[in-house]
């Protein structure tokens, strides 16, 4: 059986699709459970604002896909020309680079190593990931962290936080007299409030549909928050507003900003939509004074830097290779530990067998120097007897082959 992963990326799939495969994590583990049943034996589902990936093993492609477009409710030939798929070691290889943000649209980028724990414990919670996928997301977090402590891959302050303060500065000029307003408070947008509290803007907010969660991250930053429900009385009053929630539909409409442009006067805002689903409305983005940037925008933004990073990901590249080769010997030595086994247990009972026969001997008198010979010498016979069975009924093509191993396994010279 195989190793497979399938998905689609920022590299094959433009926004519009990605949005499309975007699995919410209050549907994944009723999702997983019904993909288990109805295409493979296990399953990792990895969705972000970059990526959809399916991780599976002892399962059929063809089935995979068919899945999704039906899941999807998306032709399935439109699938296959925005996936791709590897197995086995390419795959391996994948899951290490993108989890060490080698594979990421912001080159280094730390996030994903969490979604991909978070995807893995949701997965375990849903009985869905057996001992193979186990295995490997172990495996990839441990290269992830090796490649994160022995190089400088996510060293660079080229983040998206970075990007979006970028794009602050040339439309605002100085942050210190801006109002910023964060929709959720999930990861990302802990890590942003906590780049831009540190640039010290004259009021920051927090809106969230959970007013304890919102609170919690507010407290964490030292500002206010609000209920999501209340953004619309709000929204004018900021300058900047960070979307990144996991609701399925727009939360910020093009009526809500047409009527907050009015109340500022028309003084420009700039919306950044980092969530997959879309939070924004596309068509606020036609609307005058308005500067509507979403996470593939600003990741155009922060690839300027990565030049300066070629000598890391070259070293990333090799702590890589060298952890996919040693995952390849772990596997194959798994696979012939069970081998090894049943012929040591083999040997093991024809010793045993003779060794009863030599004890018997000697109880009746025989000398020990004529039983330890003939011990000796019927183990030899006994433990060459199939293998020269079987050189005697190969042909000489065959022969030669399996002699070359043999020479090979116990050393023998000409």
């Amino acid at each position: 059986m195989e190793l497979n992963v399938i998905g689609l990326n920022h590299k094959t799939a433009s926004l519009n699709l990605r949005e499309k495969f975007a699995f919410s994590s209050d549907i994944t583990s009723s999702l997983l459970i019904e993909f288990k049943k109805k295409c493979a034996q296990e399953v990792v589902i990895l969705s972000t604002c970059n990526r959809t990936e399916i991780y599976f093993y002892g399962g059929d492609k063809n089935n995979v896909l068919m899945w999704l477009a039906v899941t999807k409710n998306v032709p399935v030939t439109q699938i296959k020309s925005h996936t791709y798929h590897y197995t086995n070691l390419e795959a391996v290889n994948h899951a290490y680079r993108v989890a060490s943000g080698l594979d990421s649209m912001i080159l280094g980028e730390t996030q994903i190593l969490g979604q991909m724990k978070q995807a893995s414990k949701l997965a375990e919670y849903a009985n869905t990931q057996g001992k193979h996928l186990a295995h490997l997301f172990q495996k990839i977090f441990e290269t992830a962290k090796e490649v994160r402590t022995k190089t400088k891959i996510g060293a660079s302050s080229t983040t998206v936080a970075s990007s979006i303060l970028k794009v602050s500065k040339s439309i605002f000029g100085d942050i210190t007299q801006t109002s910023i307003l964060f929709v959720g408070a999930g990861d990302m947008a802990e890590l942003c409030a906590k780049y831009f509290t540190d640039q010290k803007p004259q009021q920051l907010t927090i809106a969230n549909r959970s007013m304890q969660k919102g609170k919690m991250l507010a407290e964490k930053i030292n500002c206010q928050s609000i209920l999501l429900g209340d953004v619309h009385h709000h929204i004018s009053n900021y300058d900047i507003v960070i979307c990144s929630t996991s609701s399925q539909l727009p939360i910020i409409g093009m009526g809500m900003i047409q009527n907050a442009l009015q109340t500022r006067k028309h003084k420009p805002m700039l919306l950044v939509d980092l969530a997959i689903p879309r939070d924004v409305e596309v068509e606020t983005g036609t609307l005058d004074d308005i500067f509507l940037y979403t996470f593939d925008d600003l990741a155009k933004l922060a690839q300027e830097g990565v030049k300066n990073r070629e000598s890391e990901i070259i070293n990333a590249t090799k702590i890589i290779e060298k952890k996919v080769q040693t995952y390849k010997e772990k596997i194959e030595q798994k696979t012939i530990t069970p081998t090894i086994k049943l012929l040591r247990n083999q040997f093991e009972k024809i010793r045993k067998e003779e060794l009863l026969k030599a004890e018997k001997a000697i109880s009746k008198g025989t000398s020990i120097n004529e039983v330890m010979d003939k011990f000796s010498k019927t183990l030899s016979k006994k433990y060459l007897h199939h293998p020269t069975k079987v050189f005697n009924e190969l042909s000489n093509q065959e022969f030669e082959k399996a002699l070359a191993i043999l020479k090979k396994i116990y050393k023998v010279e000409d």
